[in-house]
């Protein structure tokens, strides 16, 4: 899964073909020890060993003991120890280069715990540690790749591990050489692409590759950054809307393949406000109403509306347990009632009814719908529900519910739902893709995180803001991630950009919607996050190439489903 965008010089693809490149990769960078053994005897500057070991030892020359020197005479210099019980020791910029057993073929170098096709390389840096470098041909690079970015074991998928297997090749093709300075072409985590040596390969990913040698994506003859995520959530964003540098390749596609047809819905009731639906689905518009719909006995309305006398009241009916000092700061406190300004008595009686949990809602992903019949997935177990012809229907997205007469659902909709006897009453839905996306296959597909107050203020620290009163999108993409976010404290506010935020927000992509929550004074006490995917979302689904291949979909659909306007052509 690459998560950092690297622009290098563009690499031409010339009119023949040409040899197949070698590719170094940063091991490491910062070792302050490393061994490097084999089951058969390699050699190391003209000397034969099957283990060695790289250690930085301090040099002082002929000084006596005890004797003073000067910082100039004191070297850093590598201490190689062979098999053991002999020492070989060098200057720290030494590059020594370790070639592969030449018997049997299938004997591997081992660097610590994984082994390595091709030439270890090792060789001091300017820190006065180790920079350790596998160089081997561009091909039996991707072996340790492509299993290890699409595990063949969860998604195994021949035409979506090829397309994997392009999109690997391209990628190191266009950024070839972006740590040339540190001495290798590229590292090998998420940061760049992840490559475990070849301790990881696999019969299927060695077969995607080897059927597509030498295929790479371009785009105006030229390899493309072929960026790539691990679960896109259901579209995958524009370049630009995350990584800020537009390129005519990396906009935003749907995740899928065969797409369904929406089904539609519609309701003979529309209540624009929300809460105003919520009291007439429960059949509440007095105190009266509110006692019966809560259970609560008692007869007749509150003598007065003056706070001071409805708070008494509220109390003695619908808290008659509680006992406290001021029925006024109780109920401000349990949300009932404001803490200044006027009181509406609808908000009061929908107040009593949300924190009482009254309204009993149930929440599921919509697996199917015919027009009558809503099946839901409820704790992982499929459930039907009969949705009433007048139950008012609201889009939800963030905070915002909006009325809905009629529309269209494909499944995978998160639905917030309130039922009675099988018939759902009244409907809440998050669009989303999930259900019929080619990504729907991966475990997060959806998923939800809830952040403390603490935690909140913890992960802004950084941005000197104070304390942290709240969000605000400003802006949000074609696939709905928030492009731009405000952050509100009570020193400043200031605008994060979506890859800024989820990172400070540690979470797993910027595709999600967020719930505040909040006491009765506005005082922020968490947030809620409902979100989809994994990953930065640019360019290829990894999961949804998956599931395309699962379509029957051949791996040149999969990458130009998701790289728009390019071309796949044979390099060498």
């Amino acid at each position: 899964m690459i998560r950092r965008v690297f622009f290098a010089a563009l690499l031409l693809l010339p009119a023949l073909q040409q040899a197949e490149p070698l590719v170094r990769i940063g091991l490491d960078q910062n070792a302050t020890a490393v061994t490097i053994r084999s089951t058969e005897a390699f050699r190391i500057q003209g000397q034969s060993a099957r283990t060695v070991r790289f250690s930085t030892i301090l040099t002082l020359g002929e000084a006596a003991n005890g004797a003073v020197v000067a910082k100039r005479d004191v070297r850093y210099r590598m201490a190689v120890e062979l098999d053991g019980n002999r020492y070989l020791v060098v200057p720290m910029d030494t590059h020594i280069r370790i070639q592969p057993p030449s018997a049997p073929r299938t004997a591997r170098l081992q660097v610590d715990d994984r082994s390595y096709r091709g030439v270890v390389e090792v060789f001091g840096n300017a820190r006065n540690t180790f920079t350790v470098v596998n160089e081997l041909p561009l091909e039996e690079y991707l072996l340790g790749v492509v299993p290890n970015e699409l595990s063949p074991a969860t998604f195994g998928e021949l035409e979506a591990l090829k397309a994997q297997a392009v999109a690997a090749r391209t990628y190191i093709l266009k950024n070839m050489g972006q740590s040339s300075a540190e001495g290798y072409d590229i590292c090998d985590t998420d940061q760049c692409q992840v490559y475990f040596g070849a301790g990881t390969e696999d019969p299927l990913a060695t077969r995607a590759i080897n059927e597509t040698r030498g295929v790479v994506a371009t785009y105006d003859g030229q390899p493309i950054n072929a960026l790539y995520s691990s679960t896109c959530g259901g579209r995958t964003e524009s370049v630009e809307n995350i990584f800020e540098e537009k390129l005519p390749y990396l906009v935003s596609v749907l995740c899928e393949y065969k797409h369904p047809e929406p089904r539609k819905f519609s309701t003979s009731r529309v209540i624009s406000n929300f809460q105003s639906a919520v009291l007439t689905v429960a059949g509440v518009s007095n105190y009266s109403d509110a006692r019966r719909f809560l259970g609560v006995g008692g007869a007749g309305e509150p003598p007065s509306t003056a706070t001071p006398q409805l708070a008494k009241y509220l109390r003695e009916t619908f808290y008659s347990g509680v006992r406290t000092g001021s029925d006024l700061e109780f109920l401000i406190e349990q949300g009932i009632l404001p803490g200044a300004g006027a009181i509406d008595s609808s908000e009061v009686l929908y107040r009593l009814i949300d924190r009482k949990g009254a309204f009993e809602w149930q929440q599921g992903i919509l697996i199917s719908w015919d027009g009558q019949i809503l099946k839901l997935a409820i704790g992982g177990t499929p459930t039907e529900f009969r949705l009433g012809p007048d139950a008012p229907i609201f889009f939800r997205m963030g905070e915002e519910r909006t009325a809905m007469q009629e529309g269209g659902w494909i499944g995978g909709e998160l639905l917030d739902f309130r039922a009675v006897n099988g018939v759902v009453q009244m409907v809440v839905y998050r669009r989303n893709y999930v259900n019929p996306s080619a990504d729907r296959y991966s475990r997060l597909a959806q998923w939800q995180v809830h952040k403390t107050k603490q935690e909140i203020e913890t992960a802004f620290r950084s941005l000197n803001l104070g304390t942290i009163q709240g969000l605000r999108v400003i802006e949000r993409g074609a696939s709905e991630r928030p492009v731009s976010t405000e952050v509100t404290g009570s020193r400043a506010k200031t605008t994060l950009r979506a890859l800024r935020l989820r990172a400070l927000l540690g979470l797993r992509d910027s595709l999600f919607y967020f719930d505040e929550e909040r006491n009765a004074s506005g005082d922020l006490l968490g947030i809620t996050f409902y979100g989809s995917g994994w990953g930065h979302g640019v360019g290829m689904c990894q999961v949804g190439a998956y599931g395309m291949a699962m379509d029957g979909a051949g791996y040149q659909d999969i990458l130009k489903r998701y790289y728009t306007g390019i071309e796949l052509e044979t390099m060498y």
